[in-house]
C-alpha cells in the first residue's frame, strides 16, 4: 500500500510519480484555473422612473432579498430595515413573492439547462443519473470534490470500442497474457463512458434533496425540483470516423442508447478530465474505496487517462501505478470467484443461504445474471455506464451483506482485480490447485462483457466474424518472455476494426 496523501494534495506526488501533474498541465495549461464565472453584470434599472433614485453601481434588482439595501423595500421607500414595513410592492408580502418566484425561475432553469445537456429527459432526472459532457464538466467534479468526505465508496463501470488486438507470442502465466491483451488494446483505444455511483460507509445514497446545504457545495440541489444526483455519466470525445473501434462494438452500444454524434460534438476531452481527477480526492486517497466487477479494462483506461500515456508493459509496473492511484479496490468478480472455489469467506465456511446464492449462479458469472439471483432491480439502460455502475454498488452491498456476512477482509480482497495476476502470489501458483482458476482469468469480449474459460486459459474471442486468432491452447506453454504486441506493432493480430481516416 503507497504512503498515505493528502485528498487534495496532487503536488504531493513524488518519486517516480512526480511527473503527473507537470503532464497534464502540458496538456491543458488553464485547466487548473477556476472557470470563468464572473458571468454577466448585474442590471441597471435607474433609467426606468418606478425604480427610483440610483448610481450605476447598485446593482438594484427586483429579486434582491427584504434584508439588501437594495432590494424592492429600500428601492419603493419601504421600512429602511427592509422588514417589510413598508405598503404596496415594498410590503414584505410582495418581496416575498417576487423572491419565490425568482427562486422557482431559477430552478426551471437549472431543470432545463440538465435536461439539454443530458439529452434525456425527465427519466435521467428521475433516476438521479447524472449525464456528464464537456459543458458540466468543472461543475459536476466540484460537487464530487465536496460529497466524496461523507460518501467514500465509489461502484464504477466503463464502456468502450471493444477489442482490436491481442498480443502473440510466449506469456508466463493465463493472467500475463491477459494484461498483454488489455495493454495493447487499451493503448489503442479511447474510452466512450465512465459511470460512477457514490455511497456512504453504510451503503446509502446521497439523497435527493439534502438537508446540508453544503453537502452539495450550494449547486441548488438543496429544497429543488432538481435532485441531487447520486451517479455520474461521463460521456467522453469519441469520434467514429477519427477514432478505432470494433464495429460490433459499435453496434451493440448504440443499440443500448449511446449518442455518438453528441459524444463528437459535445463529449469530455480525457486529458481535461485526467487533470479534474487528480486533484479531485476521488483518487490518491487511501481512504475511498472503488467498488468495481471484473474490472481489470475499467482501471486500465482510467490509470492512460492520468497518467497521459501508454501503460506499462510490465505487469508489476502497471500494478504500482494502480495502487497508488487507487489503494482501495474490491472487485466483485474476484470476491465471488474465491468464494466459490473456496466455499469460504473470510477464512469460514458459507453459509447456507449464501452456498444456496453461489451454486444457483453456477456458470453464469455476469453482472445481470448475479444481480438477477439477489433480487436487485436495475436502473437505467443496460450497457451504459452510469447504469451499470450504480447496480455495481447496489450488488456490492448485498454481496457483502448476504456471503459475506457483513465484514469483508481486507487482506484477502482489496486491491485484487479480476483479470490481473493475484496480488501476493507467484507467478508459478497460476497452475497450481485451487488458485489457477483465480488467475487464469478472462479477458472481456466485442461488447466490454466476458467469455468465460472453465479450463482457467486464456479466452479471447476466436470466432469467424472477428478474425482474432485462435487463442492459446491449454497445452501450449507460457514459460518464456512477452511476445510482440499489435499496439507495438510486432506480430500482433488485429480484428475486425474500423480506424478513421485522421
Amino acid at each position: 500500500m503507497p504512503p498515505g496523501m493528502s485528498r487534495f494534495g496532487p503536488q504531493m506526488l513524488s518519486g517516480q510519480f512526480s511527473h503527473l501533474q507537470q503532464q497534464h498541465l502540458s496538456h491543458h495549461p488553464s485547466q487548473h484555473q477556476p472557470p470563468n464565472s464572473a458571468g454577466l453584470p448585474p442590471p441597471s434599472f435607474n433609467s426606468h422612473p418606478s425604480f427610483a433614485q440610483g448610481n450605476s453601481n447598485s446593482g438594484l434588482t427586483p429579486f434582491a432579498p427584504s434584508g439588501n439595501g437594495n432590494g424592492l423595500a429600500g428601492a419603493f421607500g419601504g421600512s429602511s430595515g427592509g422588514n417589510g414595513g413598508g405598503t404596496g410592492l415594498a410590503s414584505h408580502a410582495a418581496v416575498m413573492g417576487f423572491a419565490h418566484g425568482a427562486a422557482i425561475q431559477q430552478q426551471q432553469q437549472a431543470r432545463e439547462a440538465m435536461r439539454r445537456s443530458s439529452g434525456t429527459g425527465k427519466s435521467q432526472v428521475k433516476n438521479r443519473i447524472r449525464d456528464v459532457w464537456q459543458g458540466n464538466l468543472a461543475q459536476e467534479m466540484q460537487i464530487l470534490r465536496e460529497m466524496v468526505e461523507k460518501y467514500p465508496y465509489i461502484s464504477m463501470d466503463t464502456e468502450f470500442p471493444g477489442i482490436v488486438a491481442r498480443p502473440m507470442g510466449q506469456f508466463t502465466n493465463p493472467a500475463d497474457y491477459h494484461y498483454q491483451t488489455l495493454r495493447c488494446n487499451v493503448d489503442l483505444l479511447r474510452v466512450i463512458q465512465l459511470g460512477i455511483t457514490l455511497f456512504s460507509e453504510d451503503g446509502e445514497l446521497p439523497p435527493a434533496h439534502p438537508s446540508d446545504p453544503m453537502a452539495t457545495n450550494g449547486f441548488g440541489y438543496q429544497n429543488s425540483l432538481v435532485p441531487c444526483p447520486s451517479t455520474w455519466q461521463f460521456n467522453f470525445k469519441f469520434s467514429l470516423q477519427e477514432d478505432m473501434s470494433n464495429q460490433e462494438s459499435i453496434d451493440f452500444l448504440t443499440s443500448a442508447g449511446l449518442n455518438f454524434e453528441m459524444h463528437e460534438q459535445n463529449g469530455i476531452d480525457p486529458h481535461e478530465f485526467g487533470a479534474l481527477m487528480i486533484s479531485s480526492g476521488l483518487v490518491l486517497v487511501d481512504d475511498v474505496r472503488w467498488i468495481s466487477f471484473h474490472s481489470g479494462y475499467d482501471f486500465g483506461y482510467l490509470v492512460k487517462i492520468m497518467l497521459c500515456k501508454p501503460l506499462p508493459e510490465d505487469e508489476g509496473d502497471y500494478r504500482k501505478l494502480l495502487s497508488t492511484f487507487f489503494p482501495a479496490i474490491y472487485d466483485i468478480k474476484y470476491m465471488m470467484k474465491h468464494a466459490q472455489r473456496l466455499q469460504a469467506v473470510n477464512n469460514s465456511p458459507l453459509t447456507a443461504g449464501a452456498a444456496n446464492i453461489l451454486n444457483n449462479l453456477g456458470q453464469k458469472a455476469g453482472l445481470q445474471d448475479l444481480a438477477d439471483e439477489l433480487g436487485i432491480k436495475r436502473i437505467g439502460t443496460a450497457h451504459q455506464a452510469g447504469s451499470d455502475s450504480l447496480l455495481t454498488g447496489k450488488i456490492f452491498w448485498d454481496v457483502r451483506k448476504n456471503i459475506f456476512n457483513g465484514v469483508i477482509d481486507d487482506d484477502k480482497y482489496l486491491g485484487q482485480v479480476w483479470g490481473l495476476n493475484r496480488l501476493g502470489a507467484p507467478a508459478s501458483s497460476a497452475g497450481s490447485g485451487a488458485q489457477a482458476g483465480l488467475d487464469g482469468q478472462s479477458t472481456p469480449n466485442l461488447n466490454g462483457a466476458t467469455i468465460y474459460s472453465n479450463k482457467g486459459t486464456p479466452s479471447t474471442p476466436n470466432n469467424v466474424h472477428t478474425g482474432l486468432a485462435s487463442t492459446p491452447s491449454q497445452t501450449q506453454s507460457y514459460t518464456g518472455a512477452m511476445g510482440s504486441l499489435a499496439a507495438g506493432g510486432g506480430g500482433g493480430v488485429l480484428g475486425r476494426f474500423g480506424l478513421g481516416k485522421g
